[in-house]
């Protein structure tokens, strides 16, 4: 018995590609978790970590590849008595209803469950209004010369 024949071979399948759309949200979704993590680590009074890939010259100056930690800003900020919590898109603050870009929050406790509830919402399509208003005021704008 030949080796090919224990496998099974099937027809290749291609995954479909993404729309804009879909590309937006998953992008908007994996740094809500990157959030998420954050706000629990800072919960647990722990720091929140995440290390990147980066090349280095060492002292003959040859490239070599090292980890360095990639700095996470959180999203929110002490006001008041609670915080207030925005959503970016890459440097752009996505308008969560008309003219209102923040959330506001009681206590520290519930802004894993906020962050959650915003995960939700992007992954429903809620905020694609949003995402789309904030690539397109982006886009129009000039390159720096």
């Amino acid at each position: 018995m030949s080796h090919l024949a224990k496998l099974n071979i099937t027809q290749l399948k291609r995954p479909a590609k993404q729309s804009p759309v879909e590309q937006r949200r998953s992008k908007l979704i994996v740094k809500l978790e990157e959030q998420l993590a954050l706000a629990r680590a800072q919960a647990e009074g722990k720091k929140y970590v995440v290390m990147k890939p980066a090349w280095t010259r060492d002292s003959d100056g040859n490239k070599t590849r090292v980890e360095r930690e990639k700095q996470v800003r959180a999203w929110w900020w002490k006001e008041g008595d609670g915080l207030s919590l925005v959503v970016r898109y890459g440097a752009k603050q996505l308008d969560l209803a008309k003219g209102r870009k923040a959330i506001s929050i009681a206590q520290v406790s519930q802004l894993p469950e906020a962050l959650s509830t915003l995960r939700a919402a992007v992954a429903a399509g809620e905020l694609d209004g949003a995402l789309e208003s904030a690539v397109s005021a982006t886009k129009g704008k000039p390159a720096k010369a």
